[in-house]
Parts: structure tokens; C-alpha cells; sequence
């Protein structure tokens, strides 16, 4: 499985009560990434965010907590050429490390986008997951923004 010839697309629908991130492979053939069931592919699916109002506004990194795995190993997920992989994202899962600093835009019009990013490791190598980073369009999420913030 060749990663530079992966063509890989992020797709973000903001719901309600939750943001759906389809990850899509364009390709013909298949292509692997981390599962986000382990420490390899935790990390790997980011959240940019920032306010609509202001052209120039500050965008924010949201990136999963970091968690203690009791059982780890490299697993993936293979998808086929043609096909997509779901990741839904709810409040609390994950719980965001930077979400504090944008607690100030609750109440205004968002902006956000996903982002997949996995680094060149050796065990990327052994299983051909893919490496390299992809990132969704913007898309709007109107207050109070349920899917990210809890009690809203």
C-alpha cells in the first residue's frame, strides 16, 4: 500500500448533538489508518476551530486527551478503494485538550474543520498505513455548538 498515491478526503457534517467526520478514500485501491483505539491513531484526528464573526480570527487547535491504554497495540482500518470510515464526535468523547481556550466562543457562530494527521513510524511502515495529513473544508456550527461542549 503505497501512502503517496493514497488519495484520501475529509468530509465534516455538524449535527446538533454531534460532528461526523467521514473519511474518505477517492482511490482505487485500499488504504489503511491508525484505529482510533489505540495509541497510534488516539491523536491522529484533530479539530480545528474559530470564530465565523471575525475574518481573521484566531483558529484553535483541538487535539484528543491524552489517555492511558491498559491493552495497546498498532491496530488500523482498512478502507476500500471507494469507501469511507465514520468517526462521530460527541461531547466528553473525546475530551479535547485546548478546549478551555476557546470557552469564550460558545455563544458565537464557529467555524471547524477536521484534520488527520499521521507521522512516518516504523510500525506505519510494517502495516502500510497510511502517512502524510488531510483536512476537511470549513463548515459552520451554530451556538451552543452541543456536539462540543457539554451543559451547553
Amino acid at each position: 500500500m503505497k501512502a503517496i498515491n493514497a488519495a484520501l478526503a475529509l468530509d465534516v457534517r455538524v449535527h446538533r448533538m454531534r460532528l461526523e467526520v467521514d473519511i474518505n478514500n477517492h482511490g482505487i485501491g485500499p488504504v489503511r489508518i491508525w484505529d482510533r483505539n489505540n495509541s497510534w491513531g488516539w491523536e491522529t484526528l484533530m479539530l480545528e476551530v474559530g470564530s465565523s464573526s471575525q475574518q481573521y480570527a484566531n483558529t484553535y487547535v483541538l487535539a484528543p486527551k491524552p489517555r492511558i491504554w491498559t491493552r495497546n497495540g498498532p491496530g488500523f482500518i482498512e478502507i476500500p478503494g471507494g469507501g469511507s470510515h465514520l468517526v462521530v464526535i460527541t461531547p466528553g468523547n473525546p475530551e479535547w485538550r485546548g478546549l478551555d481556550r476557546i470557552e469564550t466562543l460558545r455563544g458565537e457562530m464557529l467555524r471547524v474543520r477536521a484534520k488527520l494527521s499521521i507521522s512516518p513510524s516504523p510500525e506505519a511502515a510494517t502495516y502500510g498505513v497510511f502517512v502524510g495529513e488531510v483536512s476537511s473544508s470549513w463548515q459552520e456550527s451554530e451556538p451552543p455548538h452541543l456536539w462540543l461542549f457539554s451543559g451547553a
